[in-house]
């Protein structure tokens, strides 16, 4: 061979003294390839240098090499939210061994949303997508379905339509951090959240208020705006509360825990002293703050990953049936703004 041509397939099939379908195979991470076989295979390719033609992959297989993640939020409320920056990298880590890129889109509506599902099946630009945030009788699992677009939902939509995805039991979370709250000698939650439209906001609000003895849960909903209106309005909320030690303000995002720990603050309330607070994100923010907040541990880059893995599934083994990956239900992690367990 021309040690300036380009190694091909058929090159790499001679000297490993094996078909050109089983190097496609090994090299496309296909089954049907022995691993001992894929092995060396895949150590002849790196050894000469091979590397894979983009542009004829994609004209033979009809592929881009490109997963697409929508996600609908105006732009201070994204800058804000740690979660989706996770979720991103647990997206980009488990694409890093691979070709396929993650080309990503934020608009500020659900409309936008759609109309960009449908742009990019148009254009052939992406060859599977991850969406967020399923909300009740979500249409996006029937468009995805009619465009015929391998799409994976980080959640449950609401829908009658099958639908592949990845998710966390909310309402099981729900019953578990208050069950662990319980054993903190919490008699009193103080629920705060801004994304009720959504459908896992749905599911933990509904396991929230089924009737627990001695157990009192408040809610309220805090919309999301500039962090003086967030944290003046959680003011006046807690300010209509006879606080206690054992009320806890269970937050749902690092926001409205930030702006708690502020607004409790203004009010002279004493943390974990007076009232506690337990955060349902786990971020540096934070964990490693002065006094350190208790949180839910779940890894919203396992949910990323996660919805990649139930991508290549989807590629490799073509079928109608929907695809779920459940992850483990998130447990509590107590820090400085909870007491200790109650003993006995």
């Amino acid at each position: 061979m021309d040690c300036m041509a380009r190694p091909t397939i058929a090159d790499i099939a001679r000297t490993a003294g094996v078909s050109s379908t089983a190097v496609s195979f090994a090299l496309n991470g296909r089954p049907g390839v022995a691993e001992p076989t894929r092995e060396k295979i895949m150590a002849i390719a790196r050894d000469m240098g091979w590397t894979p033609n983009t542009a004829a992959r994609a004209l033979s297989t009809s592929r881009v090499n490109a997963i697409g993640l929508i996600i609908t939020s105006s732009y201070a409320e994204l800058a804000r939210d740690t979660f989706f920056l996770q979720l991103i990298a647990g997206v980009e880590h488990a694409l890093s061994s691979s070709p396929v890129a993650l080309v990503l889109k934020i608009v500020e509506n659900f409309e936008d949303e759609l109309t960009a599902i449908r742009q990019w099946h148009g254009e052939s630009r992406i060859d599977g997508l991850i969406l967020v945030n399923p909300r009740p009788d979500d249409p996006r699992p029937a468009l995805t379905n009619t465009l015929g677009v391998p799409t994976v939902f980080i959640g449950k939509p609401g829908t009658n339509e099958p639908f592949s995805s990845v998710f966390i039991d909310d309402a099981l979370v729900m019953d578990t951090l208050i069950e662990d709250l319980v054993a903190h000698g919490t008699r009193r939650i103080a629920y705060l959240h801004s994304h009720a439209r959504y459908s896992h906001g749905e599911a933990r609000l509904k396991a929230l208020r089924r009737s627990r003895p001695g157990i009192t849960a408040i809610e309220h909903g805090v919309p999301l705006g500039e962090l003086d209106d967030t944290c003046a309005a959680i003011r006046d909320f807690a300010s209509m509360l006879d606080l206690t030690a054992a009320t806890t303000f269970v937050c749902e995002s690092e926001d409205l825990t930030l702006a708690t720990l502020r607004a409790l603050s203004d009010l002279d309330v004493t943390v974990p002293v007076d009232a506690s607070i337990v955060s349902w994100e786990s971020t540096p923010g934070l964990t490693l703050r002065t006094p350190a907040v208790s949180t839910l541990e779940r890894s919203p880059a396992e949910m990323g990953s996660a919805a990649v893995g139930v991508l290549r599934d989807m590629r490799d083994n073509p079928g109608p049936e929907p695809r779920t990956r459940e992850l483990a239900c998130p447990r509590l992690h107590a820090r400085d703004t909870l007491p200790p367990r109650v003993e006995g």
